[in-house]
């Protein structure tokens, strides 16, 4: 009958084993007696206690990467720098640095004498307007009945279509400071106009204050909407023939690289910088993943360039003892016992989490391998 070697866990050991862990550190998997060193038998509880897992061999996509550094960006679309068409002093003046605004809000308002001019000549124009607009349409009739000369219809054309051009640039300086002409009257002139918000977003940086006086060239404030954040990276040129639109590109804060986000690249550029680099731009999978990021920054990035798929087993599957890789076959399972068979393979390509096994024509369609846990085992 042949003999089996068992493996306990050190509570399962004698007391004067158990006070010698007990000194030492945490629990492990002892093998009492061997007699074939590749043949290892397991109890449930010694399963279980330990965590361990089977897993099949699948199959899984390598990929060969290209490591590059960038930043976070905002395309042109998303940044707007707010001044005004007509200078004024600014009265009244409260956002902050970060604040979020709302697509036309009223971010602040501006004082100029000019405003009460140019609605005083609007409303002018539009009095004039009214009866020009009657006498011309009067001469249209008249001549049209051969009442009326050329001339006097020329004229009551010629001064309306000129009053009517007038009144319409009015309208459209009015419209350029945010006074409506719509229900404009004399007992509503104001000095006062109001500053709204092009887009939605943060306020980006602040350049002037209550009190200031804004000339018509002057940038008050810039708003950034991060709905489109993207991603600028620079690649040598050595690298850049194996760039290709659509790659898949997964990248992180260099002090927080657990947190990964995942984007695809949308766009290479076609010239290669003085630093012998070419910009890309990458598109985030997740848009909304963009509000954990902030313009600026700094970025490491992994490209995608080259994948294949291969049969693999998860990467804490393979053990290697002395330059040897090993894995944990279960032979067969009986009751609350496992059998497991110590097996060299080969293997190859690798990533974080699978390990290619170049050696799988030697196991069975189905074979279960221990894909966690087989660390305490092997030595």
């Amino acid at each position: 009958m042949k003999n089996y070697s068992y493996l306990f866990l050190n509570l399962a050991l004698s007391t004067a084993m158990f006070s010698a862990c007990q000194s030492g550190k945490e629990q492990s998997i002892e093998i009492l007696a061997e007699r074939d060193t590749n043949e290892i038998i397991l109890t449930q509880a010694q399963f279980d206690k330990a965590e361990m897992t089977l897993d099949p061999l699948s199959e899984h996509i390598f990929s060969d990467f290209i490591l590059t550094t960038g930043m976070v960006n905002i395309p042109a679309e998303g940044r707007f720098d707010v001044s005004s068409y007509f200078g004024g002093n600014i009265i009244r003046f409260d956002l902050l640095i970060g604040q979020k605004v709302q697509k036309g809000q009223v971010l602040f308002t501006i004082e100029n004498p000019e405003f009460v001019q140019m609605q005083q000549d609007y409303l002018d124009a539009m009095s004039q307007l009214a009866y020009l607009k009657s006498d011309y349409e009067r001469q249209k009739t008249l001549i049209a009945e051969n009442i009326s000369s050329q001339k006097s219809f020329g004229k009551a054309e010629s001064e309306y279509k000129s009053t009517l051009a007038i009144t319409e640039s009015l309208r459209k300086k009015l419209q350029l400071v945010n006074i409506s002409t719509s229900d404009l009257d004399p007992a509503k002139i104001t000095s006062k106009a109001n500053i709204y918000a092009p887009i939605s977003g943060y306020i980006e940086s602040i350049k002037v204050n209550q009190g200031t006086y804004l000339n018509p060239s002057d940038i008050a404030l810039t708003i950034i909407n991060k709905d489109h954040l993207h991603i600028e990276l620079n690649v040598f040129e050595q690298d850049a023939i194996a760039l290709e639109i659509g790659q898949a590109v997964t990248f992180y804060l260099p002090d927080n690289k657990s947190r990964e986000f995942k984007g695809k690249i949308f766009l290479i550029g076609q010239s290669i910088n003085e630093k012998r680099m070419l910009n890309i731009h990458v598109h985030l999978d997740n848009e909304k993943e963009g509000n954990l990021l902030v313009p600026g920054m700094f970025i490491e990035a992994k490209i995608g360039v080259k994948s294949s798929k291969n049969t693999a087993l998860p990467i804490s599957s393979v053990i290697n003892s002395n330059d040897v890789n090993y894995v944990l076959v279960l032979t067969k399972k009986e009751e609350d016992l496992y059998y497991l068979k110590k097996t060299k393979v080969d293997i190859g390509l690798q990533d974080e989490e699978m390990v290619e096994i170049l050696s799988e024509k030697d196991f069975a369609t189905g074979t279960l391998f221990l894909s966690k846990g087989g660390f305490q085992l092997i030595k």
